[in-house]
């Protein structure tokens, strides 16, 4: 089985990638990723670097229409533990046919803030046990590309790619997974980009929007 780890950048985070990138790579057969606008410099013999328009985070999916295998969905801001694939590869076998994650959330009810009124399970933080979500963190995430495929280049949305990708699950009722981890095992790279993108977006409403349309999607299938 191919093991793909995918993700997007930007330039404002070119000093910690490699760092993110080494994490990953001994881990994966192949480590892709897609530098928005600007060319990333890296080294690793199974890594590879594509560049184009800023397709924003919607770019960690760039690849899937063509990929086999296990595909990784990661973030470039993020330190991945050396037992992280494993970890993933244990959970896939009890729960099969589902896409995984590491962070996410659980819809409580319509026209809710996105990022303050729903119940979130942090990556970096101590979550015990595993849930069901509706939401999932792509940026720690993996899934069978046997399972699901999309486009995300044919998405009118940018900047929020959990709430795209959670709603091309909830079209095919495939479930998200949550997985229970300790705290500080995933790490945040020290990138010098102030401001993530979610705090960029807090305010965005189309956010409300989408939540409210895989709630309901979710709920018929209950």
């Amino acid at each position: 089985m191919d093991i793909s780890a995918n993700l997007a950048t930007i330039e404002a985070r070119k000093d910690t990638l490699q760092e993110v990138v080494d994490s990953l790579r001994f881990q994966v057969d192949v480590v892709r990723v897609y530098g928005n606008d600007y060319v990333p410099q890296l080294q690793g013999d199974n890594v590879e670097v594509y560049s184009g328009p800023d397709y924003t985070d919607n770019a960690k999916f760039f690849w899937l229409p063509i990929s086999k295998g296990l595909y990784l969905s990661c973030d470039d801001d993020i330190i991945y533990p050396p037992d992280y694939v494993a970890t993933i590869l244990k959970a896939r076998k009890k729960y099969p046919n589902t896409w995984l994650t590491f962070h996410g959330r659980k819809l409580k009810g319509l026209n809710l803030n996105y990022y303050t009124e729903h119940h979130s399970y942090q990556c970096l933080r101590e979550v015990q046990g595993d849930y069901e979500i509706d939401v999932a963190g792509t940026g720690v995430s993996a899934f069978d590309t046997d399972l699901i495929k999309f486009d995300p280049l044919r998405w009118d949305d940018y900047r929020m790619s959990d709430l795209m990708a959670s709603l091309e699950c909830a079209k095919k009722n495939i479930k998200i997974i949550c997985l229970g981890h300790k705290k500080f095992w995933i790490t945040s790279a020290k990138t010098h980009l102030v401001q993530a993108i979610h705090e960029r977006e807090k305010k965005n409403t189309r956010q409300t929007q989408l939540a409210n349309v895989i709630y309901e999607l979710v709920a018929k299938s209950r």
